[in-house]
């Protein structure tokens, strides 16, 4: 199929690495093209393919879908799977389709999708016949997060939904987690403060870190909840208990519903966690962005830790306060800790991320860099500047979000700057 793909200088600037090369993949104006949140696996394990979302276009003669780009063939794209009547929005409970994950070594996709009261999750064979075979049914929840991971072995693929049945206040938020070789199904509950909840499977094929779950927690202002589940599953903005100030927490939890544990990181005013979290590559640490406020400065930097086992469990929401908690700032040494989307490679030791972008969009950059473990001293981040994304920031899909393939060889990134969102692939840089 001929590739779409043309290059763009525009995100180059003059203190971008020589070299540097940028090309927008998706080409196609008449229709938003976006790319698969950083949560999400989105990458074949040997760099040579990655997937993205394409919306329908204006006109409704081109269908939603989900489309896979050939790094080693001009990065050409082709439609996997298109959709027939997709609703967009992850928490729209008429949804039809959930949406799609690539399968580790990139020879298949994984699909949802919504037949009447039932989640039906099938195989795509990636080989040009798009034959799909149904691998098992689920109840269909009333609402779905939008959170799709695939464990690192390959063998099992959560979906984050609200569990309520519609008629009960303060219902909790959890997962179905489908065995894709068994065909089974079961549901874990994570509670109600979890509907932000981003999870995402460990990076590490190994049995004993391929089960974990790490997912980010809300504030647990009431000990029920209920003010963040409404019977219908929507967030609650209007009569909202005070504030306590110390944002969420990050835990992490088995594929079972067991073992849950505690990143010690966040839960103090001045170091406030939101979603932006990830597990470094395949280790077993996470790494998580932080608002780092006082009055005397703003920061945002990367901070990184293990997680850690608690007895008790309202220590669960201790964060950095956890007695003996361990931590480090791995960005102590730069100028300015400025953090937000970011992902690593595979092996931990490369990343990339964009700048804080809410408030100032137009100011947002990304930026690449290596993790650093120096000997009798904590690891830290050496960073370098890649690129001026040039993306409005008004939107999900005109954030940066930036993210490596599993070699670190290609940053992906999305920008509106032609107009309308599209995908684009930074590639031939080097680290710091």
């Amino acid at each position: 199929m001929p590739s779409e793909a043309c290059e763009r200088d525009e995100f180059r600037t003059p203190v971008s690495p020589a070299g540097l090369e940028v090309v927008q993949i998706s080409t196609d104006d008449t229709r938003d093209s976006t790319a698969f949140y950083l949560d999400c696996q989105s990458w074949a394990s040997d760099s040579s393919k990655f997937v993205y979302h394409r919306h329908a276009s204006d006109d409704g003669s081109k269908k939603p879908g989900f489309w896979l780009c050939d790094t080693e063939n001009n990065f050409a794209s082709y439609p996997v799977y298109e959709y027939e009547n997709y609703r967009s929005g992850f928490e729209e409970s008429g949804n039809s389709e959930y949406g799609c994950v690539l399968g580790p070594t990139g020879e298949c996709a994984y699909l949802l999708e919504r037949k009447i009261d039932r989640v039906v999750l099938s195989r795509l064979e990636i080989d040009g016949r798009a034959r799909k075979v149904e691998i098992c049914r689920a109840p269909a929840p009333l609402v779905s997060r939008g959170a799709l991971s695939i464990s690192a072995d390959g063998e099992r693929l959560l979906m984050g939904n609200f569990l309520g049945d519609g008629k009960t206040e303060g219902a909790p938020w959890g997962a179905d987690i489908f065995d894709l070789k068994k065909g089974a199904h079961w549901v874990i509950e994570f509670g109600n403060g979890y509907r932000n909840m981003h999870c995402q499977y460990s990076r590490n094929p190994a049995p004993e870190y391929s089960h974990d779950i790490l997912l980010c927690a809300s504030q647990p202002i009431l000990s029920d909840g209920s003010w963040l589940t409404p019977p219908d599953g929507s967030w609650r903005w209007q009569d909202m208990p005070p504030d306590d100030g110390l944002g969420g927490a990050h835990h992490i939890v088995k594929d079972d519903g067991s073992d849950w544990r505690l990143l010690p990181i966040g839960r103090r005013k001045d170091m406030l966690v939101g979603g932006h979290c990830t597990w470094r590559g395949s280790e077993y640490s996470v790494c998580a962005a932080v608002y780092n406020v006082t009055p005397e400065r703003w920061r945002s930097p990367i901070i990184e830790a293990e997680p850690t086992r608690v007895e008790n469990p309202e220590a669960m929401w201790l964060g950095a306060d956890l007695r003996g908690a361990e931590y480090v700032d791995l960005c102590r040494k730069l100028a300015r800790a400025d953090t937000c989307h970011f992902g690593f490679d595979r092996a931990g030791g490369h990343f990339v991320s964009d700048t804080d972008g809410y408030h100032t969009g137009e100011y947002s950059f990304v930026y690449a860099g290596t993790y650093v473990e120096p000997e009798g001293e904590s690891p830290y981040l050496k960073t370098s500047y890649l690129l001026l994304p040039r993306t409005s920031w008004k939107s999900q899909s005109a954030h940066p979000h930036p993210y490596l393939s599993p070699d670190g060889k290609y940053a992906v990134f999305q920008s509106d700057f032609t107009g309308r969102p599209q995908v684009c692939v930074a590639y031939n840089f080097t680290y710091p």
